[in-house]
């Protein structure tokens, strides 16, 4: 049994048809306006643009059944545009039905699409918190459903009966429809995949080129901080130095020699090879941390607070390293808190990992500013510049760790330091 040629035309036609405008969207049109909502209504446009091909140049056979993909577009547009965009794009496709006529426009006009915004109102709203496994599966589900709504309902019209090539043809009909349906998802996957690698270059190349700036800078400051030192250092010797100037030249270096410390652990952090072989109890040394900050949290009348509940003794090594990263991310958080606020470090002990959680009950942070921290240049305080929480973020991603925020406006901002025990050394 062969496929009229005249048929394989008319759906490859329909194919390039829905495939055109997917390609256009996703290459051009999502890249040059970044608005959602605009890029939904080019999507239903784009999408209505296909309905209506594909609607026009059917493959028609007995009984003025109409065989077209017209349900690929619509499927795309609720999945990708939301319920809204597939809503109009139902209407739309429910007015052409009727306004082309014929037989079977009741059940293709108001039958089908009724099923369709009925399975879409169930399944949307939870479509975003499946697995992505999950969502393929029922964006297929979906194309499948479409189908059988189609045939069941074509088949009750006045008790007809479809012939072995009909059927051959519905046979191959839904074949083209689930290889369109997979070339759109691919299609889209793929060039999201692209632009995200894309984004992910352009920030490792900004990461890098502010890393390069920050040892230039710590270069240039280091020289004039050590001159500044001995000159100091010259000062204090001197006798005739009353009591208050000996005070004020002591603080002096006291500031000079924090400033310098500070430098060095930014170095390190730039400078992989560079790295303290020390070790140190991983709970005395956030105990050590925490006193280490406490003083400002006082002086910014925050409660500091430490508990940890592992079971094992954990020893780790290059210690300074996670110590900086926890000194700006609790630092962070007293900020964040304001007088009467309270900041809270934890270290907890899972089977094959341990992680540190930082809480704040502070005032919260928006989920655009939540989405871009460990970013340089992103901040959540309004003259911040990021640089700590985003140092802190490369320490933790380079002892194979991985960092988590979670904040709700009004409550507070909690980050989780995740460690596999690996990479440590254990001792029970």
């Amino acid at each position: 049994m062969i496929v009229n040629p005249a048929s394989l035309g008319i759906w490859l036609l329909q194919m390039v048809c829905i495939l055109f405008p997917m390609l256009l969207y996703q290459s051009f049109f999502r890249k040059k306006f970044g608005q959602k909502k605009i890029q939904k209504q080019i999507l239903g446009l784009l999408c209505g643009l296909s309905i209506i091909i594909c609607m026009t140049f059917p493959l028609t056979f007995a009984k003025e059944l109409h065989l077209d993909f017209r349900f690929i577009p619509l499927i795309v547009s609720f999945f990708y545009g939301g319920f809204s965009t597939g809503l109009i794009l139902t209407a739309v496709m429910m007015v052409y039905r009727f306004l082309l006529g014929g037989q079977g426009v009741y059940v293709e006009g108001l039958g089908i699409p009724f099923f369709t915004l009925l399975i879409f109102a169930l399944i949307l709203p939870r479509y975003d918190k499946w697995r992505k496994n999950k969502q393929v599966f029922f964006t297929y589900l979906c194309l499948t459903l479409s189908f059988f709504f189609f045939v069941f309902e074509t088949h009750l019209l006045d008790g007809y009966t479809f012939t072995k090539h009909e059927l051959f043809l519905w046979i191959i009909f839904c074949i083209f429809n689930y290889i369109t349906f997979w070339m759109v998802l691919y299609l889209q996957t793929s060039l999201k995949e692209m632009e995200e690698m894309s984004t992910k270059v352009i920030q490792f190349e900004k990461s890098h080129a502010i890393n390069h700036l920050l040892v230039y800078i710590s270069q240039q400051i280091f020289s004039p901080i050590l001159s500044s030192k001995q000159s100091l250092n010259q000062m204090k010797d001197d006798s005739s130095l009353s009591p208050g100037q000996s005070f004020y030249i002591t603080q002096a270096l006291n500031e000079l020699n924090q400033a310098e410390h500070s430098l060095k652990d930014y170095m390190t952090v730039m400078d992989p090879m560079h790295n303290d072989q020390n070790s140190i109890q991983l709970t005395k040394m956030i105990q050590e941390t925490v006193q280490m900050i406490n003083p400002f949290a006082s002086l910014n009348n925050v409660e500091l607070q430490f508990l940890s509940t592992a079971e094992n003794d954990i020893m780790i090594k290059d210690y300074t390293l996670l110590r900086f990263a926890l000194l700006n991310l609790i630092k962070n958080g007293v900020e964040a808190c304001g007088p009467g606020g309270r900041v809270g470090v934890f270290l907890h002990e899972l089977i094959d990992q341990f992680y540190i959680l930082i809480e704040d009950n502070g005032p919260g942070l928006s989920a655009e500013v939540s989405s871009h921290l460990g970013q340089p240049l992103h901040s959540g305080k309004d003259n911040g510049t990021g640089l700590g929480i985003a140092v802190a973020y490369k320490i933790t991603e380079s002892l194979g760790g991985k960092i988590e925020v979670e904040s709700k406006k009004g409550i507070g901002t909690t980050f989780s330091l995740y460690f596999p025990k690996k990479n440590f050394i254990l001792r029970s």
